[in-house]
């Protein structure tokens, strides 16, 4: 019994791994074939710093604005914005 444990205490002391399935990869980022290694790491880094819904909402809404005109120079058809890394946050406690 004792040796399924210490895994699951290791599940439960990543805050990352938990708060962000998702997204901490960086590579499921809508856009991140438009970004580079370095700007997936700092998005997701950005992301967790977030402290309230307001400020997580207008990141998000920013980076949104520069994927798509990215997008748009590049001619490159992104699927349409799916899901909210800021409600998923929120849901889950990390931020206000």
């Amino acid at each position: 019994m004792f040796r399924y444990l210490l895994p699951l205490v290791l599940l439960l002391l990543n805050g990352q791994a938990l708060a962000f399935p998702w997204y901490s990869g960086g590579d499921n980022i809508r856009g991140a074939e438009l970004m580079t290694p370095d700007e997936r790491k700092t998005y997701v880094a950005r992301l967790q710093s977030m402290k309230s819904l307001d400020e997580c909402k207008g990141y998000m809404q920013a980076h949104y604005l520069e994927i798509d005109k990215r997008a748009k120079e590049r001619n490159v058809v992104l699927p349409p914005v799916a899901g909210d890394p800021c409600v998923v946050m929120k849901t889950m406690g990390r931020i206000r």
